[in-house]
């Protein structure tokens, strides 16, 4: 095997299809080979389907081992919920159990006299809050309460939420390679299973309790939030999709080798109860609506919206016009369902305000971009396109959505390849790829200046994270690289670009805390992605 080094642009496996047509690059995203479907470290055996006994409430510690209500399964034992409380043998919500309400009977709570309710903790006539429902004789919110998600008596295994009367996972990560999809819980970052979804999933949202996968083999698939199972319905995208976008009943999609806008509508309302776990069990009836074209080799890469206007990146051809790229184009939703392309589009920094390397003459590389405190921040590559390294050093271009005047932000010594960022409180983070260099068959060698970086309300650089395995580890670690990221609180949820991993790393006032992860005095990181070799983390999102 050839060792002969050689580097490419930010995260590796792009997702931009015409860098995907050279060998040199032949690692971006649609290049990855599909490996199919690989439990990895989880369980095979429990009723055929591949469960994590550490965290399944349904086979805890073993296969058929559950959980009774207001447990979860931890480290493969049952535990209190962090909502429940040990009254006796079993565990209680006292903040609506009637045998125990306000705390365990006989110490510092009651048992409800015979009719009375318990509503935040106290015995009550009838429940009186607003947002109460009567399950038996408890007062709970149906759109919060894990225990009555959505209906009465029906709790949320493993450990989730409920979000809106649906049970989910707080963060939900997308295995590109394995064609999987996979739930964390927030705080305790306990993993659930990986559920086999599709061929290369690579961006996820949601719709109302359906989970949107956009696979890189060209289809929109749909899957029940509560647990990732598929629904039979898929839409075709074209070549490359990248990225989407949800504002409901409208799903846009951007396609990044035919340089177009998709976008879809939502056709069915949900049923008034759920049928096989999902309001929508025959699909959202997604039907195409509109398309929009940014023009030849623009090579759209990733949008935000702000009030009635979708920002979107455009990165350009890296192997052809350049000149097309390094923008932001700016696209009207005053008819939602009829994008139009509002001229002109916002130039982005170049030449000396790239801050270029010495015998670099880079472009501008535009990436993610989100809105934080009513400005536009886009995640510049800064990439040189003659040798795919970085050009010049980590910068952010901050846009002004009224004059459309461009700022730049220098992320610091330590970030190299910006490509994601997410505002945590008014502090923003921003994850750098770094430089990463690789064997001729696309062996991550060596990778440097990758991780996160912290701004304050500024746009000041507080904090630097820098992602490295620990010196001598060898290969028992495979090297880091910093992908997309999800913050839920203050904990950010990073993937990586090499070995399926999910970093957690928590926002202290101006310091960035590594909770999970590669150094002395973390807890390891969750592997996200299980896989033999390389093992991209296509995406991470939180679900509201």
């Amino acid at each position: 095997m050839s060792t002969q080094a050689w580097t490419q642009p930010p995260a590796p496996r792009r997702r931009w299809a015409m860098v995907m047509a050279t060998a040199a690059l032949g690692l971006l995203m649609a290049g990855c080979p599909a490996q199919g479907v690989d439990c990895g470290e989880l369980l095979t055996g429990c009723g055929g389907t591949c469960v994590d006994a550490s965290s399944d409430d349904r086979n805890c510690g073993a296969c058929g081992n559950a959980c009774a209500q207001a447990e979860v399964c931890v480290a493969g034992s049952c535990q209190c919920a962090p909502n429940a409380t040990q009254c006796g043998s079993q565990c209680s919500v006292t903040a609506s159990d009637a045998a125990n309400c306000g705390g365990c009977a006989g110490q510092d709570g009651q048992v409800c006299a015979t009719g009375e309710v318990c509503e935040a903790g106290r015995c009550k006539a009838a429940c009186d809050f607003t947002t109460s429902s009567r399950c038996g004789d408890a007062c709970v919110n149906l759109r919060t309460d894990p225990n009555h998600c959505g209906a009465c008596d029906q709790a949320c295994g493993n450990a989730k939420s409920c979000k809106a009367g649906v049970c989910s996972y707080d963060v939900v990560a997308a295995c590109f390679n394995t064609g999987q999809v996979v739930g964390i819980q927030a705080g305790s970052d306990l993993k659930g299973p990986n559920v086999p979804l599709g061929d290369r999933p690579q961006s996820l949202a949601r719709v109302q309790d359906v989970l949107l996968v956009l696979d890189a083999a060209t289809k929109l698939r749909q899957a029940r939030l509560t647990d990732y199972s598929k629904l039979n319905e898929e839409v075709s995208t074209g070549n490359a999709p990248n990225h989407m976008l949800v504002n409901d009943p409208f799903v846009y999609v951007i396609n990044s080798t035919s340089n177009t806008l998709l976008t879809f509508s939502r056709r069915k309302e949900p049923k008034p109860q759920p049928v096989d776990g999902t309001r929508f069990p025959d699909g959202l009836g997604l039907a195409p609506v509109a398309s929009l074209d940014f023009g030849a080799n623009t090579n759209p890469f990733a949008m935000a919206q702000l009030g009635d206007q979708l920002w979107v990146t455009l990165y350009g051809n890296l192997l052809g016009d350049t000149s097309a790229g390094g923008k932001v184009a700016r696209v009207s939703l005053a008819n939602p369902a009829q994008p139009t392309l509002l001229e002109p589009a916002v130039e982005l920094p170049t030449g000396a305000a790239l801050q270029p390397f010495s015998g670099s003459n880079p472009i501008a590389g535009p990436a993610g971009l989100v809105v934080h405190r009513g400005s536009l921040y886009v995640t510049l590559n800064n990439i040189d396109p003659n040798t795919f390294n970085p050009g010049g050093p980590g910068l952010l271009a901050k846009i002004n959505p009224g004059t459309r005047a461009v700022s730049t932000v220098n992320l610091g010594p330590g970030c190299l390849n910006a490509g994601w960022a997410a505002p945590v409180g008014n502090k923003l983070l921003v994850s750098c790829a770094g430089q990463a260099t690789y064997d001729a068959n696309f062996n991550l060698l060596a990778v440097e200046k990758t991780g996160l970086v912290l701004l304050d309300e500024q746009d000041a650089v507080v904090a630097t994270y820098t992602l490295a395995c620990p010196e001598g580890s060898g290969a028992a670690c495979p090297l880091p690289s910093a992908g997309r990221f999800s913050v839920v609180g203050n904990r950010a949820y990073l993937g990586d670009n090499n070995a399926g991993r999910l970093f957690v790393i928590e926002v202290s006032g101006n310091q960035l805390i590594e909770r999970r992860g590669l150094g002395a005095g973390a807890q390891p990181a969750l592997l996200a992605c299980p896989a033999s070799g390389f093992s991209l983390v296509g995406d991470v999102v939180a679900i509201p």
